[in-house]
């Protein structure tokens, strides 16, 4: 905190010795999105005549600077948008500070190839407080999943089981349209599996949120924003795909809106199959007192074939100039089979010989489905930023997973017995939330921002047990539970912004109020938490010049162990392993600091600095005849980072985005023998291509590469991934046929390396990444102005359902 005062202190001083006149403003549209890079022209009102001019950056905000005394009209002037021009302004007297506030622009009703030179985002933006992945018009999106496309993300690691990390920081929120999900874990996996990634518009990257977004989320906050159709008229799209990866794959889906003056009526409906092949490799070394006396092999093939339907409805209701009223109804559907056969061999170190052999034949009904329903309220007070907005959301999960282990062993003197295990793991869960949100531009350079949320979770869990004993299945007491959570949440926040010459300042502080009951039915133990926190914000921004910005950051922040964390029955991956919950975790806590440089609103470089403690990290446990995986709050966690995005037109026809992070992970974990360090520099760079050849030809080039890197008691080594897509527009651009290569040289392989307590494991594996797609779409209806677009209440929740 000192190092923050100081340096502030320092930027105020020198503020102080150079005040002048400035105009500012953001640029948006009329779906609230920012416009970038549009012309901001400041011409004298006597005769129109250019004084000077400047371009909105990434996130749509401009500064006109140094200007001299006298009377000016400001003219913005963006290729799909109307002219804007201002009122008259008058800068006369001491230094004036004249800011023009949200300034919305309009889209013109014009030709369709202009549309589609507004529509060529570049697919990497950075932005001052998140990066944006555009991938609404990329070739990257087509044909396969969310949870694929996440692991093309800069910064961001998502694992097969749902866990996400950012810049090297676990714990990281996964939002869906600005909600939380509510999910973690392969409930979280799942629902990304199920999320066609050509349905989905953009993603953004906040490594530090302001107070206004909910606390949770050590390691930031990942939003995924979908598509939806907001212009006006009636228009859609229908789209399809065919491709193949080890298996077949397959996809398509419809979107119409209608929107008038009065109504805006939505909905859209997609498909996705996937058929996927992998493979996977792991041994396992046991030791006692630190000599190593047996050692397990295994050997994994499965095929799943993954079958997902999801479908959106809404209706916007503008019921004038200053209230609109929508309803929002979200859900999905899925099912995810998988057939499994594994080999396992357990030998003696000393001797060499082998001590059993097993090879299992597991099969997995995995079925699952979400709805949300949400209401939503709009008042604008003025057309000045000053406005409320009001959400209640109904969210309702349910999944299932049917199980079933059939083993056949044989020992070292080929002596043969067969054992079976039917598995029934239920999960129900409801999620109430209510959030209201207030904006109060106090004159042009305050803004005041409060707000308030609640929010209800219960999730109701019956695993279910049978084993095979003489022919006849009976239930196994020992591993069956019932399991009860319930947890409220009450949170209230307070955000200042203000403007003090070259400095744009914002402080925030959130309170949240936490209870959390679980209750093990089974044995009747009930684990009650109350608590309450204060999660502090502050960015100070500092407009250098033109050309240079610098932004120093701090946010206090909090991961709560997901839901499914905190269970404690037990799930089988085999007979030999299994994974289970641990309701006495506690919630971790991080400090989170960040100072950024923007030069010309195309280059930036950050350092990152994050402390945390109680961090919560899967231990594995066990013994030669059963292992397991078990979260615990085993760690204190520092990381220290410097990361560089350069966003670069090289030539007319090529454009790319780079980014390189270079990062330090340094773990203390508690172990039984004592605190245990596991430090590690790591390194990975992303890459973004786009080559426009004309004639209605793009393609697009990507990679990334991942050295190796530690996460509690884990390490991952380094991997590769390159991809490439070409698309071709027809039919005046209103249809667009893609071909995508996926990992083209099957090279994202994840190898990793874990040693804790008595058990060493090194495992390998193959996921069906590579895959070559071919999708067309096509669009119809009228190219009228965009409308709003919503997102509700409840998407920073989900994240946590386990």
């Amino acid at each position: 905190m000192k190092i923050l005062l100081t340096i502030f202190s320092f930027f105020l001083f020198a503020q102080l010795h150079a005040q002048t006149h400035q105009v500012r403003g953001n640029l948006m549209d009329e779906a609230e999105r920012p416009v970038s890079y549009a012309g901001i022209y400041l011409l004298k009102a006597a005769d129109s005549s250019q004084v000077k001019a400047v371009v909105s950056d990434s996130g749509g905000y401009f500064k006109l600077q140094d200007i001299p005394k006298g009377r000016y009209l400001v003219k913005i002037s963006f290729v799909g948008y109307q002219h804007y021009f201002s009122q008259q302004l008058v800068l006369d007297g001491e230094s004036v500070i004249s800011n023009l506030g949200v300034i919305r622009l309009i889209a013109e009703q014009m030709s369709l190839n202009t549309v589609e030179i507004k529509a060529n985002k570049a697919v990497i933006v950075q932005r001052f407080d998140r990066m944006v992945m555009n991938v609404e018009q990329s070739v990257m999106a087509e044909g396969g999943t969310a949870l694929e496309l996440l692991n093309k993300a800069p910064g961001v690691a998502i694992t097969e089981n749902g866990e996400l990390s950012l810049k090297g920081r676990p714990g990281t929120m996964v939002m869906i349209n600005g909600k939380p999900t509510y999910l973690s874990g392969n409930q979280l996996a799942n629902l990304l599996r199920g999320t066609a990634s050509n349905t989905i518009s953009r993603i953004e990257i906040m490594a530090n949120p302001s107070s206004k977004f909910d606390a949770a989320g050590n390691g930031g906050i990942v939003n995924i924003v979908l598509k939806k159709s907001v212009k006006t008229g009636l228009n859609g799209t229908v789209s399809a795909n065919g491709g193949a990866g080890r298996a077949a794959r397959l996809g398509g889906g419809t979107s119409l809106n209608y929107r008038s003056e009065k109504v805006n009526l939505f909905g859209n409906y997609n498909y996705f199959y996937q058929d996927l092949e992998s493979s996977a490799e792991v041994k396992r070394d046991f030791y006692h007192h630190g000599i190593p006396y047996s050692s397990s092999f295994q050997q994994m093939n499965e095929k799943a074939n993954l079958r997902a339907h999801n479908f959106q409805a809404g209706l916007d209701l503008f019921l004038n100039e200053k209230n609109t009223l929508g309803f929002l109804v979200n859900g999905g559907t899925g099912k995810y089979p998988t057939v499994q056969p594994t080999r396992n061999r357990l030998q003696d170190d000393e001797t060499g010989r082998l001590l059993w052999e097993a090879r299992t034949h597991t099969t997995g009904k995995e079925r699952w489905s979400d709805m949300l329903y949400n209401m939503n309220y709009k008042h604008l007070f003025n057309d000045k930023g000053h406005e409320l907005t009001v959400d209640l959301d109904y969210v309702t999960h349910f999944s299932k997973m049917d199980q079933q282990l059939d083993t056949r062993f044989a020992d070292g003197n080929g002596m043969i017995t067969e054992k079976s295990r039917k598995g029934d793991l239920p999960s129900d869960n409801d999620i109430y939330v209510g959030k209201v949100d207030y904006i109060l531009p106090a004159g042009s350079l305050v803004k005041i921002e409060t707000g308030w949320k609640g929010s209800f979770v219960r999730m109701a869990n019956h695993l279910k047990y049978d084993t095979l004993q003489n022919k006849v299945y009976v239930p196994d007491h020992f591993t069956s539970n019932d399991f009860i959570y319930r947890e409220q949440i009450q949170a209230g926040y307070l955000n200042l912004k203000k403007d003090i010459g070259k400095f744009s300042i914002q402080a925030g502080l959130r309170g949240e109020y936490t209870y959390t009951q679980g209750h093990q039915l089974t044995t009747d133990s009930l684990v009650k938490r109350s608590y309450f926190k204060l999660f502090p914000s502050l960015f100070i921004t500092r407009e250098i010049n033109d050309k240079n910005r610098l932004q120093l950051s701090y946010s206090r922040r909090i991961d709560r162990p997901g839901y499914w964390d905190m269970n404690p029955f037990r799930v089988y991956n085999d007979p030999f392993s299994y994974e289970e919950g641990n309701p006495y975790l506690l919630p971790s806590f991080v400090n989170a600091f960040e100072l950024s440089h923007g030069f010309q609103s195309r280059y930036y470089t950050t350092l990152t600095y994050n402390s945390s403690t109680d961090v919560i990290s899967s231990l594995v446990g066990g013994n030669s005849g059963l292992t397991f995986q078990r979260p615990e709050n085993l760690a204190k966690f520092k990381n220290y980072g410097v990361s560089f995005t350069a966003s670069t037109d090289f030539t007319k026809w090529w454009s790319g985005t780079q980014f390189v992070n270079l990062f330090r992970n340094d773990f203390s974990i508690a172990a039984e023998t004592g605190e245990i360090k596991m430090k590690r520099t790591s390194f990975s760079f992303d890459t973004q291509n786009t080559f426009k050849l004309g004639n209605g030809w793009k393609t697009e080039l990507s990679g990334l590469y991942k050295s190796k890197v530690i996460s509690g008691v884990f390490t991952t080594k380094g991997y590769y991934m390159v991809s490439a897509g070409t698309q071709k527009a027809l039919l005046n651009d209103r249809a667009t046929v893609k071909l995508l290569v996926n990992d083209i040289f099957q090279s994202a392989q994840i190898r990793q390396v874990a040693a804790y307590g008595n058990i060493s494991t090194y495992s390998h594996s193959r996921p069906d990444s590579r895959a070559v797609v071919l999708s067309l779409s096509y669009r119809f209806g009228g190219d009228g102005a965009s409308g709003r677009q919503r997102s509700t209440a409840s998407e920073e929740l989900k994240g946590r359902l386990k």
